[in-house]
């Protein structure tokens, strides 16, 4: 029977070292695509809410990685000019390998480097939950031409909380990273100046045959070690306890790693 899941509290203190964030998502860059099963459904099921009764003249991939949905947005909107954006030099050089038919920029998503009422459309999958998302909600209003769309996804507390219980169970450091509550996005989402068309949050579950190939897919992803404090070393015998932690997760589908991903529809007004 699987265990019933403590949500441990992972508290928000647990901040994010965006430098840190770049650097390991510059080094999976080449590994990125070839693991991102999550990240390919989510971004699938994100680009439903793209809009489908005009044609955005500039287009914005915030977070763009490897640039695979910017060269989507661009095949979408074949008349639109396309930007990607990523603060990791490493993506961002590999997505320019990939794709000509976008326009790559390096930059901070807390702090983008475009004047006011650039964008008509602004796209973000699994990117901004590395930032203060009050923060990125003003950015992002103030690049927004009026009447422009924010389509994103991103993730809330709960997230991996399988492998954080399980990790809880072999030292006291934190292993995962902390995300705010859905209710607590929310209540930013209805506190700024965007009109809200759709913000929902569903369960994205993965499952592996065995703990290696969860732990080898979270480092090909760079998602690893991305908060402020590090744990020790993964030794043989801890990661033999991290593996007699997690077994009773076990259901016939695999070994279980929940996602609580939040998606998200938000105009700004005609009239700002």
């Amino acid at each position: 029977m699987q265990p019933k899941l403590k949500v441990a509290d992972y508290s928000i203190e647990t901040r994010i070292n965006k430098q840190r964030v770049a650097a390991n998502f510059s080094r999976a860059a080449s590994t990125y695509d070839s693991a991102a099963v999550l990240q390919s459904r989510v971004a699938s099921r994100a680009m439903m809410g793209l809009p489908t009764d005009s044609c955005p003249e500039h287009v914005l991939d915030l977070g763009s990685g490897t640039g695979s949905q910017t060269s989507l947005l661009s095949s979408h909107f074949p008349d639109s000019h396309v930007t990607g954006l990523d603060l990791a030099m490493g993506m961002l050089k590999f997505a320019r390998s990939q794709c000509d038919s976008a326009s790559w920029c390096s930059g901070d998503i807390e702090s983008l480097p475009f004047k006011s009422n650039s964008f008509d459309l602004v796209f973000s999958s699994l990117a901004i939950q590395w930032c203060s998302f009050e923060t990125v909600l003003d950015e992002l209003y103030r690049v927004l031409r009026p009447g422009g769309v924010f389509v994103f996804s991103s993730l809330a507390s709960g997230t991996m909380t399988e492998l954080g219980d399980a990790w809880q169970q072999v030292d006291s450091n934190v292993h995962i990273n902390g995300f705010e509550t859905f209710e607590k996005q929310k209540q930013w989402v209805l506190e700024s100046s965007f009109k809200q068309q759709s913000f929902k949050q569903q369960t994205e579950t993965l499952y592996y045959p065995e703990l290696f190939q969860l732990l080898r897919e979270l480092k090909a992803l760079g998602v690893n070690t991305v908060h402020s404090r590090q744990p020790g070393l993964m030794t043989r015998g801890r990661l033999a306890r991290l593996q007699e932690a997690y077994e009773p997760f076990r259901v016939d589908a695999g070994l279980p790693l929940s996602y609580q991903v939040l998606y998200g529809i938000l105009r700004k007004p005609a009239h700002a």
